[in-house]
């Protein structure tokens, strides 16, 4: 019997390895190709073409010809600076750079809803990771089919399906932040892999600000949990090798950013939001970007707003101010009832509470919007204390999973086509 070819012989080893790679992941192929084909659906026809806030798209243009102000003059005027007579974004620039193979390829007609949707629903399978992660790490205890319960909660049951079928420099921006969010603490959890976890916070920090500040996620990983009384994370001199590792691409993007402010508006820290026109720019006069006054406005917007009465059917409307968070995703009154408090649940309320801060202080309660699409920043952290609390899946949680995704649908589908009501 002769031998075989060895090129043929490679190959065929080659084709098997490709073979069970997919056979392994048959399943989160299905469910971002399931998910995309949701968002697609509900995007309808917007997402055939660009949106009406294409501002990431316009600073891809720039960067792509070596400018920091825009080459060409904004579509319209809703959130666009004005400086020195020079027109700018002041949105941080994180999904700008991702666009830019797009816009060099389509020009300033790039899809920016396309682009959405597809991080939408990476998003979606990076969720059912996460999940897969905690009952890996015994963190949960949740079983094949509860995992895409919780899974579907946070596709389609909180404000992430309304925030995916828009595009739009706001929404896209949320949604990216969670990408980011998403893959961070994945690396981060137990700190098992400090400078992928480093290199995401700071990608996600370069879409949506805030999120620097969970960087306490990490933080509280080199601490805890405690085995014989010292961190599992490691020894003294690991745990600082961790930490060195985590801060590096942190500070690098930081000092990035504070760069490109300076050269647009020569300030660090400044990105812009200081020279808004209309009632932003008179708020931030008068008050500064973030204060206490815009406290009680944004507590009222995540936590207390109800949805508005219409003379008509349905009857009831989207509050453009923002509605609870409890009446957009209902399950999540069951945060407040755990059976279990293991190590990380106050790891996940500290990072929850660190993201969602500044926010609260900030001078816009995110208008216009179906709920209070800041929230979505931490939605991944208390989608996960659901998790590690060990809710009972049982049919009073998946009746408050199946509202919440009916909510949500409601609002992925009216919301910006009866306009703010």
């Amino acid at each position: 019997m002769g031998e075989l070819d060895p090129a043929a012989s490679a190959a065929t080893r080659q084709e098997i390895g490709k073979t069970s790679w997919f056979a392994r992941h048959r399943h989160h192929l299905a469910v971002f190709g399931i998910s995309l084909c949701i968002f697609a659906a509900t995007s309808a026809d917007r997402m055939l073409r660009q949106s009406q806030g294409p501002h990431f798209v316009y600073q891809a243009d720039a960067f792509l010809h070596g400018m920091a102000e825009l080459r060409v003059k904004p579509p319209n005027n809703n959130d666009w600076i004005r400086y020195e007579g020079k027109d700018y974004v002041s949105f941080p620039p994180g999904p700008a750079v991702l666009m830019m193979p797009g816009v060099a390829l389509f020009g300033l007609s790039f899809n920016d809803v396309l682009f959405t949707l597809i991080f939408a629903a990476l998003n979606v399978l990076l969720m059912l990771c996460v999940l897969e992660m905690l009952v890996a790490e015994g963190l949960a205890s949740l079983s094949a089919s509860e995992r895409l319960w919780m899974t579907a909660l946070f596709g389609f049951g909180t404000l992430h399906y309304c925030c995916a079928v828009l595009g739009e420099v706001w929404f896209t921006a949320q949604i990216l932040g969670v990408t980011f969010t998403l893959s961070y603490i994945l690396c981060a959890t137990r700190a098992r892999h400090p400078l992928l976890a480093g290199i995401f916070l700071a990608l996600a920090f370069d879409t949506r600000v805030n999120l620097a500040f969970t960087a306490i996620y990490f933080g509280l990983q080199l601490v805890f949990p405690l085995r014989d009384g010292q961190p599992a994370a490691g020894r003294l001199s690991q745990l600082a090798e961790k930490l060195a590792l985590f801060c590096l691409p942190i500070l690098c993007m930081g000092a990035a950013q504070m760069a490109f402010n300076h050269i647009r508006f020569h300030s660090v820290f400044e990105f812009g939001h200081s020279y808004l026109a209309g009632p932003a720019g008179t708020r931030i006069a008068k008050h500064g970007l973030f204060a206490y006054h815009y406290l009680e406005w944004n507590l009222r917007a995540m936590l207390l707003r109800l949805p508005v009465l219409l003379e008509d059917f349905p009857y009831l409307g989207y509050n453009a101010d923002g509605m609870s968070i409890f009446l957009t995703t209902p399950v999540f009154v069951r945060l407040f009832w755990p059976r279990e408090r293991p190590w990380l649940y106050p790891v996940l309320w500290a990072a929850a509470i660190a993201g969602i801060l500044p926010p609260l202080f900030y001078q816009n309660s995110g208008y216009v919007q179906f709920g209070y699409r800041f929230s979505l920043d931490v939605t991944p952290y208390l989608v996960m204390l659901l998790a590690v609390g060990r809710i009972p899946m049982n049919r009073w949680t998946k009746g408050l999973i199946l509202v919440s995704i009916a909510v949500n649908l409601a609002g992925a589908i009216a919301f910006k086509r009866t306009g703010p009501i």
